[in-house]
């Protein structure tokens, strides 16, 4: 007879396949699908979402994660085991608590609301979209009133894909980050008011993508494990160690491109990097949306807004300037990371005011679940938010409530993973400078190995065995916290009396 664990490896193994899939199905509808495809394809993504659940929930899982854990394998002499025992576990209960009829209902909803809002934004009119967010709406209350909830909706939509923080740890944290933000971008505006923006030259698609190719595997992407397509918006869609593939924008600004690009490939090198042992079970992916999102923010942020990444940066891209190979330069690169103008767009603005815009969609979903807004008066709410904390209101609903997707693939409540990812990323890079990893100096050499191995070994490798709150103590010996974060801000924004910036 095989042994508990291979019987469970094989049940896990052919749920995750059903996983990528709906991985593809997705990635194929944000890529290439023709529009007259949509219906079937929502139809298809609610089919595989009931088998996902189905298997998840099924007492067999159950009967086989029980023969593994009396067994009680030891997580330090069988860590693989043990951790597949763990997830799975965590997996199966979480799964009995979500109807069925709910997670399918949304998988269907979002994918026939994508092409909705994508048009929606082209056009620049939210009631074009607004009945598509009521629908998915009324199906996030469900799925809150099914997992169950004492204070806020948000308690129950936090802990759907992974366990998170609570509503109202949740809410101190991005609001004790409000008034330190708006501070520290006052002094980031006046520092270089007045500096004409700084201009790239126009590169193809088939340049630029060719750059973002070389940078990306300089600093660790396994090109023969991932992929690149054009998308409305830029996404990563992990499909198992052996198949991470991202995808970008081609219609904004070299500078976006780039940000966007290094940011991506944070996630993409956490999900190549799970340990081998892990892979084919549901151990074998990321930490969704938290601990990913400090994987994106850390080489976004933390390492590709210094000066010295700049540096590196333009080594790469000289090669692809053709005729113009002065049209930029190292420090024009940076300035335009750290000067970039605060947007109304959010993928488009400064590193600081990126927090806001989180926490303006977090004050607008928290008031559409509790009732206190409607969804018709959402750029309503939204373009005065915009007006006090960017400093002006969006020229048209494009740029303002309809600029994102997200609520078209994400429960609500999951934005807020970009500011935890902040966070993260910031207490991360302390513990990794501690541990005497120079992440300025390795950046601008280009010598990115030291960084990587130290996520790997700290982040990636383990997969999802650790929820957000005991990964993060476990790889920096500190809770999760605003302190380190703040303290990258003000070295960045805030120079001290040499002048220096990080």
């Amino acid at each position: 007879m095989a042994p508990p664990i291979a019987d469970l490896r094989d049940y896990l193994a052919e749920t995750e396949d059903y996983r990528r899939i709906f991985d593809h199905l997705r990635y194929d509808q944000q890529t290439a699908l023709p529009d007259a495809a949509t219906a079937d394809r929502a139809r298809q993504i609610g089919l595989m979402e009931r088998q996902l659940r189905a298997r998840i929930a099924d007492p067999r899982l159950d009967a086989l994660v029980a023969a593994v854990e009396r067994l009680a394998p030891d997580p330090e002499e069988d860590f693989a085991a043990w951790a597949i025992a763990r997830t799975a576990r965590r997996d199966h209960e979480a799964a009995r608590q979500r109807p069925v009829e709910a997670l399918a209902d949304f998988q269907v909803v979002a994918a026939e609301a994508f092409p909705a809002w994508r048009d929606a934004r082209a056009a620049g009119r939210w009631a074009d979209f607004a009945p598509w967010l009521r629908r998915l709406l009324d199906i996030n209350l469900r799925m809150a009133d099914s997992i169950g909830y004492t204070d806020h909706p948000m308690d129950a939509l936090l802990s759907t894909y992974e366990p998170g923080l609570s509503y109202a740890a949740t809410d101190r944290l991005l609001n004790g980050l409000r008034e330190p933000v708006l501070r520290l971008n006052a002094q980031r505006q006046a520092r270089y008011a007045g500096r004409a923006p700084v201009r790239f030259p126009d590169l193809d698609r088939r340049t630029t993508f060719a750059f973002v190719r070389d940078l990306t595997e300089r600093i660790g992407y396994d090109w023969n494990r991932g992929g690149l397509a054009v998308s409305p918006h830029p996404f990563t869609s992990p499909s198992g160690a052996n198949d991470v593939r991202f995808t970008l924008r081609d219609d904004v600004p070299f500078d976006e491109i780039l940000t966007s690009a290094v940011h991506e490939i944070g996630h993409a090198l956490y999900e190549q990097g799970i340990a081998p042992e892990l892979w084919g079970t549901s151990a074998a992916r990321g930490v969704m949306p938290w601990l990913h999102e400090s994987q994106a923010k850390f080489w976004e942020n933390i390492v590709g807004r210094t000066p010295q990444f700049a540096r590196f940066a333009h080594r790469v891209l000289v090669p692809y300037l053709g005729d113009h190979p002065d049209a930029v330069t190292p420090e024009s690169l940076h300035e335009a990371l750290v000067a970039r103008p605060t947007s109304v767009i959010r993928i488009a603005t400064d590193e600081l005011t990126f927090n806001l815009h989180i926490l303006l969609r977090w004050e607008i979903e928290t008031s559409l679940l509790s009732g206190t807004l409607d969804v018709a008066d959402v750029p309503e709410l939204w373009n005065a938010r915009s007006a006090e904390y960017f400093g002006a209101a969006p020229a048209s609903d494009r740029d303002g409530a309809l600029q994102d997707p997200h609520w078209c693939h994400r429960w609500m409540g999951l934005f807020t993973s970009y500011v935890i990812g902040n966070l993260v990323s910031a207490q991360l890079a302390e513990a990794m400078r501690r541990d005497g990893v120079d992440i300025d100096a390795d950046a601008g050499t280009g010598t990115f190995g030291p960084m990587l191995g130290w996520l790997r070994r700290h982040v990636h490798a383990p997969g999802r065995t650790y929820t957000l709150a005991e990964l993060v103590p476990r790889a920096t010996g500190a809770d999760l916290g605003a302190d380190a974060y703040l303290s990258h801000l003000h070295r960045r924004y805030a120079p001290d009396s040499e002048g220096e910036t990080r």
